[in-house]
Parts: structure tokens; C-alpha cells; sequence
């Protein structure tokens, strides 16, 4: 395994050959031992060639005198090794250590800002506010909140589908998607106007084409509301023969009454987890997909809360190494009993806020809110109607 090797690297090792008539003795004394030896290779009948931990290299000098065998070291890997050598040039180590500091303190501030969006307008209005934001070259990269500025970057462009923020190294990047609404036809286009969405009917006006549909006339999604096939003859049954139909782009004005609909339900007892004051530390490092965790012990708590204290990218010239530093917050869970009063108002609070965008519209001529206990009288049921005036014409290509 990746992880293992590189948890080898950092401890240090020795390849040794291994030269005696009774060298496979050796490897059984020492696996009673329970010392590791890996990549064991024969390179004649009285030879092996072995990988070994340097502390228990020391631990084979009395197996190969019990067993007459010599045991000679071929070559030195590891950090440890790279470390014992660097000791004896300190001025060396030094330069080294400083180079090593002023690359990981450049690294750790952002000095490019990337924005990855098809629309070139769209892109320049977005680093124009991320600089006015604050997000500009040179700023620590540690102390920038992701979710912060995702959540600020929806709020204000109404028009992104979606939206993710990258740190690499040292340059932020932003990388948005474009909602993508129909295309608009040109007036020449011959077109009908469907219902975009379900409804009834309060106001329908044909400027071009011709209605289908009148005032109080309930209709659904799909439903042709102005035909853009206009009739130059009321001869209907010769219609298609004569050539007495026009084809032209269809406007109009279709306002129906739509109704947007939620539903949630609220527990009328609350389980909360609340912290012990128990916790304990962990040190994780990420290599690509490999995750090695260094703790003391297995983590005691049956609940807890996960909580990443530090996340620093270990030179990130070299690969994607990260090492962050994760709390275990120890909770504890408690009931608490809301009763139906303050179950239903949280679940009004709930219900305008996955409404927000229609209860806050002008053109809303209803609006009602209805609160029931469950079958089990377990929880809170909260629904909440709105009814709203909106056009729901929607243009489509004649065919």
C-alpha cells in the first residue's frame, strides 16, 4: 500500500543481505521475534536480499549469530538517513529548512484568481465582486470560508445553477454554471404559446395568432394556449388543401392562478446533542485518495462531532499532501419536549424559508398556512398554500 511505503520512507530502512547455509532459519527466528522483513528476494542458494526497519535492524545481530549467518547492509533508505547526513552539513540544512519555509509561506497565500464560466460577462462581474469581497492576490488562503462566498456568489446571481470553490496551491478558482433558459425565437419564427406550468385562467390577450382558451378555463402543463396557425378561411375541413392556414409568431399575455404547495414535519420531541466536555485529537494526513489517521488509541465516544481544526497543504509543488488536524467532541443526546405551539411555529419558519422566493413576490392573492398533529400524534405537520397571478405563456417552435 501507498501509505505503507511512504509510512516506511519517514521511519527509515535498511536493505540487507543476508549470506548463510541456514539463512531461511533467520527469517523464521525472526518472525518469532515479530520482526517485519518485506520484498525478501533469493539471489543463490546461500543468499537473500531483505528490507528491514532500522530498529530492528539492531535486533538481528543475535538470530544471525544463532543461526551463523551474516547479515550486511546494501543500502540506507529513508528519511531518517536523508536527516542524519543533513546533520553534519548544517549550513546546508539550514538554506534548505529556509527554502522550505519561504516556498510553504508563498504557498499559503493566494495569488491567482481563476473564474471558470462560459459567459465572459458573467465571469468579469463575478471577480469584480470577489475583489470587493475581499478575495483578491495576497490574501491568507487559510482564513477564506468556501461555503461563505458560494452562498454570497447564489444570493447574488440569481442566474447560477451551480457553484464550487477551489483552493489549488495558491490560486482561487471559481467555477460556476450557467442556468440554462430557453432560447429566445426570433420574431420571424412561426411559434405557439403553451402553458408553462398548471393553472386557471384570468387573463389571456392574443396580440399575434389566436386564443384557445378563455378566462376561468382551468388548464395544465403543455396545454396550446395561442395557436400561431392563424385561419384565413372558416372553411375548417379544406383548411389543410387550400393552403388557408398562415403560420406567424404567436405573442400574447396568459396570466393564470398557479399554486405552489410545501409540506414539513416537526418532531414534538427534539433530540439535541449537547457537548460532554470530553474530547481528543487527531492528525490526518491525505495523499490523493490515501488517508492515514495518527491517534492515540481508538476514539472512545459512541457520539461525537467531527471537527477539522486546521487543514494546511504540506508542499503543494510536490502532490495534493494535506495534513489536518480533526477534533472528537464527545455529545451526549437530550429530549426536549416542544409542544405543539413551538413545533408549529418552527415549522412556519421552515415552510417560508423553502418558499421564500414566491411569499416574498407582490403579486401573491393568497396565502394559507395549516398546522395538524400526525396520525401518531408524534409530530407537527405544517403545509403551506400560496396562490399566485403570473404569466405562464411559454413559446415554442411550429414544427
Amino acid at each position: 500500500m501507498l501509505i505503507i511505503k511512504i509510512w516506511h520512507y519517514i521511519s527509515g530502512y535498511v536493505i540487507i543481505k543476508i549470506v548463510g547455509e541456514y539463512a531461511e532459519r533467520l527469517l523464521n527466528q525472526a518472525a518469532l521475534q515479530k520482526l517485519y522483513l518485506w520484498d525478501i528476494k533469493r539471489e543463490n542458494s546461500n543468499e537473500l536480499i531483505a528490507k528491514v526497519r532500522v530498529k530492528d535492524f539492531f535486533k538481528l545481530a543475535p538470530l544471525s549469530r544463532k543461526t551463523r549467518c551474516k547479515v550486511r547492509i546494501i543500502e540506507r533508505v529513508g528519511l531518517f538517513f536523508v536527516i542524519s547526513k543533513l546533520k553534519k552539513r548544517k549550513s546546508f540544512l539550514v538554506g534548505a529548512l529556509l527554502f522550505v519555509a519561504a516556498v510553504y509561506l508563498m504557498s499559503s497565500f493566494i495569488w491567482s484568481i481563476e473564474v471558470k464560466c462560459l459567459d465572459e460577462e458573467l465571469r468579469l462581474s463575478v471577480i469584480e465582486d470577489l475583489h470587493q469581497w475581499g478575495i483578491r492576490e495576497g490574501v491568507f488562503k487559510y482564513d477564506i470560508d468556501k461555503e461563505y462566498y458560494i452562498d454570497k456568489l447564489m444570493t447574488e446571481y440569481k442566474d447560477i445553477a451551480w457553484a464550487e470553490i477551489e483552493i489549488r496551491g495558491s490560486r482561487f478558482i471559481v467555477e460556476l454554471v450557467k442556468k440554462q433558459l430557453p432560447p429566445e425565437l426570433e420574431e420571424n419564427t412561426p411559434c405557439d404559446i403553451i402553458a408553462s406550468k398548471d393553472g386557471i385562467i384570468e387573463e389571456i390577450i392574443a396580440l399575434r395568432g389566436e386564443a384557445l382558451v378563455e378566462p376561468g378555463q382551468t388548464v395544465s402543463k403543455g396545454d396550446l394556449l395561442i395557436t400561431g396557425r392563424v385561419t384565413l378561411s372558416e372553411d375548417m375541413s379544406n383548411m389543410e388543401e387550400e393552403g388557408n392556414t398562415l403560420l406567424v409568431h404567436a405573442e400574447g399575455i396568459v396570466k393564470a392562478r398557479v399554486w405552489y404547495q410545501k409540506a414539513v414535519k416537526v418532531p414534538l420531541v427534539e433530540i439535541k446533542k449537547i457537548p460532554t466536555g470530553n474530547s481528543k485529537k487527531s492528525v490526518v494526513f491525505q495523499l490523493q485518495n490515501h488517508i492515514l489517521n495518527f491517534h492515540l488509541g481508538n476514539i472512545p465516544y459512541t457520539l461525537y462531532d467531527k471537527k477539522i481544526l486546521k487543514e494546511i497543504d504540506i508542499l503543494p509543488i510536490l502532490g495534493r499532501l494535506k495534513l489536518s488536524i480533526v477534533e472528537y467532541v464527545e455529545m451526549e443526546s437530550t429530549k426536549e419536549f416542544l409542544g405543539v405551539e413551538e413545533a408549529s411555529r418552527k415549522a412556519e419558519i421552515q415552510l417560508l424559508s423553502q418558499l421564500e422566493e414566491i411569499a416574498d413576490q407582490d403579486n401573491i392573492t393568497q396565502r394559507k398556512m395549516e398546522f395538524m398533529l400526525d396520525s401518531d400524534e408524534q409530530a407537527v405537520i405544517g403545509s403551506m398554500i400560496i396562490e399566485v397571478v403570473e404569466d405562464i405563456g411559454q413559446k415554442v417552435e411550429i414544427q
